[in-house]
């Protein structure tokens, strides 16, 4: 069902109030002609459905305009009819039939129905003493065919965006899909590389563990594996020459569109020239021979051929000449001609020129119409040109729109390989991120587990032993994650394990399976990453791990009391920046420090469900 904008809305009631406004104050007496008055301005209200019923509302205002016209007239003797706000009305649903109209069909109806109110309301006989001939060229012309045509171009351009929008969409996708190629390539190759090392080195730790081989030998390698898995880290993060984003363009569409329209403006300018000559011999008074106004006419018209690459000085020459002309020679007020000038140039400065200098081109246009016309009508022609100004302007608008998503595609075209490029760096990244991830913690307990060893073996061997049993184990962990799995994370498992090392972890998970993998995964590495500097950097403090989760919301929370001696292991340093890439990318945030009482604590915060705009980590 379509729904009427407020902007058409606003556009109906204001023509409809205009309306009512127009006939006070004219001043009509009689209750029958003011309620007539009333009716009309309540069939411009139509308006409101020019976008998705643009012959009805064309067909609602002309009825209003014949009506207004022709009753009064016939009724109330000599009484005429205020027609400027109906005459401004029919411009606009002229112009909507032919932006908004999917039939070709209806488009006759933005020139038969200006014709009708003109015949049918003999406007001949109230507006300023037109003959026939010319009533009707300027009622069918000017608030018929050309507001259509005008509506018609920006339907035109319209659609032009349309099909840029819809070739932008398809490079966009196709740029996706290359990225998406050149992540799996990138990621089969760092793993082709990565993979085969620490598999070893993990399986060696594992099997020296479960041989019971020495807990120093066990200790220096793990340690030294954790030594090259950052610098892979390191070397897996560092710049890869990766191309700086290409600012957007500033796309200048002038040229173009003034370059398609020169042709069109000479011909205007012709045809106005022509015009002009023509009514001049034979319709109005002119005082001098019939050459003068033809040499007049040429004057007027010479200077709006240049109005495609000038818009605005040309339209100020023009009218400069057409006020002399009208004060000197032939007076133009309320010819034809006139108010063809006054609406080609108003037409052209509003979409020939940049935004500011078209302001400063309506203004000229004014004060050239109100230098040549000053009649008791002036505001209603001022408002006409408006009219025909805000038209040229959507036609500039439409076009600046189609040039600069036109220069915008090229450029997304042209960003093919930096995309890549940035997909590729996007990857390292995500890779680096995992193997500090669940390799950094396997071997952090592992290192650990082997120094405790080390110090059992002298005073408890069955100790040492089982201690020896947790290391194999914290081992074969390491090598399950880095073989392709399909195993959801395990939050108990990481507890557990922790536990195993030593440090007293009390534990407060709620269930997690109601969660998307992706942010079960995310709170798995929460809890990873915050226990294994626990580990590292807090010997002899005790931790609490609470998940809590409620309808709109994951909250995990790591703590851990002060430690009771000095930290031990290597530090990275990149552990918790990745921890916060990871909960931003899932819409939540994180944050971390040191607690009152001297220990640590880490807090993270989910949305649920996940936010529509964020895609699951890779």
């Amino acid at each position: 069902m379509h729904r009427v904008s407020r902007v058409d809305a606003g556009v109906a009631a204001g023509f409809a109030l205009a309306g009512v406004a127009e006939a006070v104050l004219a001043g009509h007496a009689g209750a029958g002609h003011r309620l007539l008055n009333a009716v009309g301005a309540a069939l411009l209200a139509a308006l409101g459905v020019r976008r998705w019923r643009p012959a009805l509302a064309i067909g609602a205002v002309g009825f209003a305009g014949v009506l207004v016209a022709v009753v009064p007239h016939l009724a109330w003797p000599p009484a005429g009819a205020e027609m400027t706000v109906p005459m401004l009305a029919l411009m606009v649903a002229s112009y909507s039939l032919g932006a908004h109209s999917r039939t070709r069909a209806v488009l006759v109806l933005g020139v038969l129905l200006p014709l009708a109110v003109v015949l049918a309301s003999d406007l001949t006989a109230r507006m300023r003493g037109w003959p026939l001939l010319n009533g009707v060229l300027f009622v069918t012309l000017f608030l018929g065919l050309v507001p259509m045509l005008v509506g018609r171009a920006v339907r035109a351009r319209q659609q032009r965006l349309t099909v840029l929008r819809e070739q932008r969409e398809r490079i966009e996708g196709e740029q996706r899909a290359n990225a998406r190629s050149a992540v799996l390539a990138e990621r089969l190759t760092m793993l082709e590389r990565l993979r085969p090392t620490l598999l070893r080195g993990m399986r060696a730790l594992s099997d020296d563990a479960e041989a019971g081989a020495d807990p120093r030998t066990v200790e220096d390698a793990a340690r030294e594996l954790l030594t090259r898995t950052r610098e892979e880290v390191v070397a897996l993060t560092a710049p890869a020459g990766e191309a700086a984003h290409a600012a957007a363009p500033v796309a200048d569409h002038l040229p173009a569109l003034r370059s398609a329209a020169q042709p069109w403006v000479a011909l205007a300018a012709g045809a106005l020239a022509a015009g002009l000559a023509v009514e001049s011999v034979g319709a109005l008074a002119v005082p001098a021979a019939g050459w003068v106004a033809v040499l007049a006419s040429v004057a007027i018209g010479l200077p709006l051929v240049a109005g495609w690459r000038l818009p605005v000085t040309s339209a100020a020459t023009a009218w400069l000449a057409t006020a002399a002309y009208s004060h000197f020679g032939a007076p133009l007020v309320g010819s034809l001609s006139e108010t063809a000038i006054a609406f080609a140039t108003a037409f052209t400065v509003g979409a020939l020129s940049r935004r500011r200098t078209a302001v400063a081109g309506l203004v000229v246009c004014w004060a050239g119409h109100a230098a040549t016309a000053a009649n008791p009508e002036i505001i209603g022609d001022e408002a006409a040109i408006l009219v025909f100004w805000l038209g040229g302007l959507a036609v500039n608008e439409v076009s600046r729109l189609v040039e600069q998503t036109r220069a915008n595609n090229e450029l997304l075209a042209g960003q093919e390989g930096a995309a890549a490029r940035r997909a590729v760096v996007s990857e390292r990244v995500r890779m680096a991120r995992e193997l500090h991830d669940v390799i950094g913690h396997s071997l952090t307990v592992v290192a650990l587990q082997a120094g405790a060893a080390r110090r059992l073996s002298a005073t408890d061997p069955a100790r040492a032993a089982e201690v020896m049993r947790t290391i194999a184990a914290a081992a074969r962990e390491g090598v399950a994650a880095l073989e392709p799995a399909d195993a959801a994370p395990d939050l108990e498992a990481i507890i557990d394990g922790t536990r195993a090392t030593g440090l007293p972890v009390d534990a407060d998970v709620a269930e997690t399976d109601a969660l998307e993998p992706w942010q079960r995964e995310v709170v798995l590495r929460v809890v990873q990453e915050a226990l294994t500097n626990v580990l590292r950097h807090g010997p002899g403090s005790r931790a609490t791990v609470a998940v809590h989760r409620d309808a709109v919301q994951v909250r995990v929370r790591v703590t851990n009391t002060p430690p009771t001696r000095p930290g031990s292991g290597p530090v990275m340093g990149r552990g918790l920046a990745g921890i916060r890439e990871r909960v931003a990318i899932a819409g939540g945030r994180v944050s971390w420090g040191p607690r009152d009482d001297g220990g640590f604590e880490v807090q993270a915060v989910l949305p649920l469900p996940a936010p529509a705009n964020a895609e699951a980590p890779a």
